[in-house]
């Protein structure tokens, strides 16, 4: 094998650097603040009953993310072709196909919300207490698909900068929305649900506002973004629909192991929980390395440049094996600092959530080869092969593992996610096999046209 292909020059890592660290920082302060608002949850002893309940905002999360992946890959291509009234339908059909999806889980919280809680931690005291924050996390959905609908094509265009921006400045509210409505207020539970509310439309009327007097090229008003047809819809769907699909299987998969965990005790789900967000904030960088390596590589193949994307997605898989390095080291080495930061009085509970982030460390260096495959992947529109790759070896391979080792009597929490990491490994390999094949590399704009 020789290395040299998985190395660049100077000129890709100083493009790279200028497109994928805002963006990598954009989803690392994301996750910054799901872990600071649960950390301040932790305060009044709630983070399991958000934990349950986000199981449910979850597998909306994750459809809304397919549909968000899937308009970043044609908004770069079409900017990759200078076609900007594409771009505009872009935004029009994923801001339609996402408001449907929030409002398909706001009727489905409403009529089965207590059933739902249930069905991931049969815990009838701390039920109400997730249904109180769960209710104003889903009012906040249709703000949310506000907000993201904008903040997808500024990134499609490069300018990552205003991405960042947004972040840091959703960021900031939502902290402060929490100090004032859990702490100042001494609203509890409830205050934290309204905290995410009164962040979300805050942050959605101020993309407006800014999208208004900035007016980039992809917003030609309200008219033209929903002026889409059936021909310009069809192409859309027979990518985007694999790639949202595979997204909602992915989130439902991820609430099934919550679901193996939670058979465990309620313990064992402090454990799984505390320790998630901390994995969330190195997988969001991750996520966010991701989305710039699928703009890069879906504008390159939008240009038609095909052999010139093929040689820098080899770089970017090089880069990635120095990003997993960085990321293990990083959860294992502050592991401790950041547990000091949950009010976790048992000492059990702290020493399982000590040796469950070293597993997580393992498992975040994995996801970053695969996820960055994933991304060039699903940049050339390769989204069925995705979809096998990802959400069909996670239910073929990894459930099956953990509802297994429950029933066979595995009691530590730890080892029973230790178990599952066979999973990563599968897919690693199988990933990096039709990644190597380059029937990826497609120009998508050629099908709409």
């Amino acid at each position: 094998m020789d290395i040299r292909k998985y190395i660049g020059d100077v000129d890709f890592y100083k493009r790279v650097l200028r497109i994928a660290l805002p963006c990598a920082l954009s989803q690392l302060l994301l996750s910054c603040r799901s872990i600071i608002c649960s950390i301040m949850v932790s305060s009044i002893g709630m983070v399991t009953a958000v934990g349950n309940a986000n199981n449910i905002s979850f597998l909306h999360d994750y459809l809304l993310w397919g549909l968000e992946a899937g308009a970043a890959l044609f908004g770069a291509q079409f900017f990759g072709a200078k076609q900007f009234k594409n771009m505009a339908r872009t935004q029009g059909v994923f801001l339609v196909l996402s408001l449907i999806n929030a409002l398909f889980w706001n009727a489905a919280v409403f009529f089965f919300g207590d059933k739902l809680l249930l069905f991931y931690l049969n815990d009838r005291e701390l039920m109400p207490y997730s249904w109180i924050y769960l209710k104003y996390v889903m009012v906040s959905l249709v703000f949310l698909c506000v907000f993201l609908s904008f903040r997808c094509m500024y990134q499609a265009m490069h300018r990552t900068r205003v991405t960042f921006i947004s972040s840091a400045f959703y960021v900031v509210v939502n902290i402060l929305c929490n100090y004032l409505f859990i702490f100042i207020l001494r609203l509890g539970m409830q205050g934290a649900g309204m905290a995410v509310l009164a962040s979300e439309i805050i942050c959605c009327v101020a993309m407006l506002i800014y999208v208004y007097y900035d007016k980039p090229d992809f917003y030609l008003g309200i008219k033209e973004m929903l002026s889409f047809d059936w021909h310009f819809l069809k192409p859309f769907l027979a990518k985007v629909a694999p790639i949202a699909f595979n997204e909602m299987l992915f989130g439902f998969g991820q609430s099934l192991f919550n679901k193996a965990y939670g058979m465990l005790g309620s313990s064992s789900m402090e454990v799984i929980y505390v320790c998630s967000e901390i994995l969330s904030m190195a997988l969001f960088a991750v996520w966010g390395y991701g989305e710039a390596v699928a703009i890069i590589v879906g504008t390159l193949l939008g240009e038609g440049r095909i052999e010139q994307a093929k040689e820098e997605s080899a770089y970017h898989l090089g880069l990635s094996f120095v990003v997993g390095i960085v990321l293990w080291i990083f959860m294992v080495a502050f592991s401790p600092v950041f547990l000091k930061l949950y009010h976790i009085s048992d000492p059990s509970t702290a020493s399982s959530c000590r040796q469950l982030l070293n597993v997580y460390g393992f498992k975040a260096f994995l996801r970053v080869f695969t996820y960055v495959m994933f991304c060039t992947l699903k940049a050339g529109g390769d989204s069925r092969i995705y979809n096998l790759l990802d959400s069909g070896i996670m239910y073929a391979v990894g459930i099956p593992i953990a509802f297994a080792g429950v029933f066979l009597g595995v009691k530590d929490i730890v080892f029973l996610v230790l178990l599952c990491q066979i999973e990563q490994v599968v897919r690693f390999f199988l990933t990096l096999k039709r990644y190597n094949s380059y029937k990826w590399a497609k120009n998508l704009t050629e099908l709409v046209n």
